[in-house]
Formats: C-alpha cells, sequence, structure tokens
C-alpha cells in the first residue's frame, strides 16, 4: 500500500528503455564517418578490446569496412576487463602485430573511449603521436578550427614543437579529458585529447572514442 502511494504520488519518475539495436546504431555512425571513397580492404589490423566495451562492435565495424582483424581479449567474463591487456597494457596487442604481421594494431580500454596504437613493427604510438597525426591529416584538408589543439601539462614537448612547426598553437590544460573538452568549447578548437590516449574530435563525438578515432 504504501508503496502503491509513493509511486502513483511520483508520477514524473523516469523510465528506462531498452535499445535492441544499440550496437548497430553504433556501428553504423562510426561506418558513416570514414570516407566514402575509401575502404581498409587489403589491411590487417590486430585488436586488443581489454575485454571490455569494444569487444564486439570494434572486430565488426573495421571488418565492414573492409580489412581482415585478429581481435584479441574480446572474451569479457564480467571480471577481466583491462586485465593485463588493452591500453594500459599495449605490448600484448604489439607482439600480436609482430606475430601475425599485421600492418596496424590497436588496443583500447575498457569502456572504449581510449586507444593507443602500435605500427607493423610493434613501434607504440601515444595519444600526443596520434593527435599529431590527426592534426596533421586536418590541418592539409583545411579542417582544423582556429589552428589550435588542446593537451594537457602531460604532452611532452617534441609534440609541442611539432605542432608549432605546423604553424599551429598548442593550449595545455590540467590533466582529465573533461578539462579538454571544456578548452576545447570555449576556444573553439575541433582536436584535444592526452597522452594516454583519450582522442576528442569535436565534429563527430563531445566525449572521448576510441573506435572513431
Amino acid at each position: 500500500e504504501k508503496y502503491d502511494k509513493i509511486n502513483n504520488e511520483n508520477t514524473n519518475t523516469g523510465r528506462t528503455k531498452r535499445l535492441e539495436d544499440a550496437a548497430g546504431r553504433y556501428t553504423e555512425s562510426i561506418k558513416k564517418t570514414f570516407p566514402k571513397n575509401k575502404t581498409l580492404k587489403g589491411l590487417k589490423i590486430v585488436i586488443d578490446c581489454a575485454n571490455g566495451a569494444n569487444y564486439k562492435v570494434a572486430p565488426e565495424t573495421l571488418w565492414e569496412l573492409g580489412c581482415e582483424v585478429i581481435a584479441i581479449e574480446n572474451n569479457p567474463d564480467g571480471i577481466n576487463i583491462n586485465k593485463n591487456c588493452g591500453s594500459v597494457n599495449p605490448q600484448v596487442m604489439s607482439k600480436k602485430v609482430i606475430e601475425v604481421n599485421a600492418d596496424i594494431g590497436i588496443s583500447f580500454d575498457g569502456d572504449g573511449d581510449r586507444l593507443i596504437i602500435s605500427d607493423e613493427k610493434g613501434n607504440i604510438i601515444d595519444g600526443d603521436k596520434i593527435i599529431a597525426l590527426l592534426t596533421n591529416e586536418y590541418s592539409k584538408k583545411n579542417k582544423l578550427k582556429n589552428n589550435k589543439v588542446v593537451t594537457t601539462l602531460m604532452s611532452n614537448m617534441g609534440f609541442e614543437n611539432y605542432i608549432n612547426s605546423l604553424g599551429l598553437q598548442l593550449i595545455r590544460t590540467d590533466v582529465g579529458d573533461r578539462n579538454v573538452i571544456n578548452k576545447m568549447l570555449e576556444i573553439n578548437s575541433n582536436i584535444g585529447g592526452e597522452q594516454s590516449g583519450h582522442i576528442i574530435l569535436l565534429d563527430h563525438s563531445k566525449t572521448g572514442d576510441g573506435l572513431l578515432s
């Protein structure tokens, strides 16, 4: 009786609804950011899914874009997320790249908002270098807003010197992707991130997304 009274009085109580095709919608949204006239066909990619959020959508999305996918750490059991794998342990991925002679490797973290990359030789490419690559591409295509890039105090001076060599300005914030995002919104920048692999691409998302990056 008490429950019924509370339930009847609180008519504005929120309700949840399960989105059955959430994974499919997300996959399509990621694919729409990929150039229509390009494909990943012919590439072999190793993906470390960290036994987390990307265990299914990342391999499926990249496979649908045409590449050969070798997925590892893609069997979550509820307790093995990030366990000795993923972006905090990218050596697992880089070793697999060398083992299978892949073109590139990608390590996500458990919740999928970070990534660390390996080249075909097993060299680890952190967030600073990923942001540098993206910034260079954006700049060449005149897509970089205000000629400014946002990172944190943790980014190294070599990265800053590279950004400056492109005629661009690096703006630093305190550590934390929320600080990066707030500064990007404040100065109208569309590329930012952290050395740890949080990459913010405001043209597409207002949060870090490893697969998008």
